[in-house]
């Protein structure tokens, strides 16, 4: 077994390449030697198949079951990693071809889904955050303190970390704008203001409104904002 696996390795490499965008090698290559393993004990040469074509097959099993039983707090249906396995692929593709990042559109186009499912996607791709992360602006709270034993968990996990990405994204809005910026985009994209109404209450005019909601914007789309 050692002998096959090291001989194979370079092969295990490239079927398990996907899922180390989520994942640490190291894991991943402990749980192919598993999915190895299990190809050797049901592999019948009288099947006229190449051993690593069949070998391939056990090591992207052992290797999806360890990812959705460890790769998240947050547990995602198997359907939707697979989508971001696609989108994933459609990303790297993407940017190997044009040296950027790509837009949502262009890696909907490429991976055959919608744009709002590009979007939603994306958010399952990022991080999950510890459980000892503060949520409250005080740091009196955290992601354990709102788990209990009745509840289900899953879906609390989801719609914490959904507010706990929101204040993520106001505190970078905070931090990356002026102080009027700030205040514009707010009222704006938080508190669902239209612009007129935003003018009248500053008292003033809606192209100056618009012309600092434009500014703070540009400053978000550039540098480490």
């Amino acid at each position: 077994m050692q002998s096959l696996y090291k001989d194979s390795l370079p092969l295990i490499k490239k079927f398990i390449q996907p899922y180390t965008a989520y994942e640490c090698e190291a894991g991943l290559l402990q749980e192919s030697y598993f999915g190895l393993r299990e190809a050797v004990q049901h592999y019948e040469t009288s099947a006229n198949v190449r051993f690593m074509t069949y070998a391939e097959y056990w090591i992207k099993q052992s290797v999806q079951r360890y990812h959705e039983k460890c790769g998240s707090t947050v547990r995602i249906p198997s359907h939707t990693r697979q989508k971001i396995t696609r989108l994933q692929r459609a990303i790297d593709q993407i940017g190997q071809e044009q040296g950027r990042e790509p837009k949502a559109a262009e890696i909907a186009a490429l991976s055959g889904v919608s744009v709002e499912e590009v979007q939603e996607i994306q958010g399952y791709m990022q991080s999950v955050v510890s459980l000892d992360t503060p949520i409250a602006e005080d740091n009196s709270l955290t992601l354990a303190d709102t788990l209990q034993a009745d509840l289900n968990i899953e879906n609390d996990m989801v719609e914490i970390y959904g507010e706990h990405s929101k204040n993520e994204l106001w505190g970078i809005v905070e931090r990356y704008t002026a102080v009027k910026e700030n205040e514009i985009i707010k009222e704006i994209f938080l508190h669902g203001k239209a612009m007129a109404q935003v003018a009248r209450e500053q008292e003033l005019s809606f192209d100056r409104i618009r012309q600092i909601k434009e500014k703070g914007l540009r400053k978000l789309k550039t540098g480490k904002a």
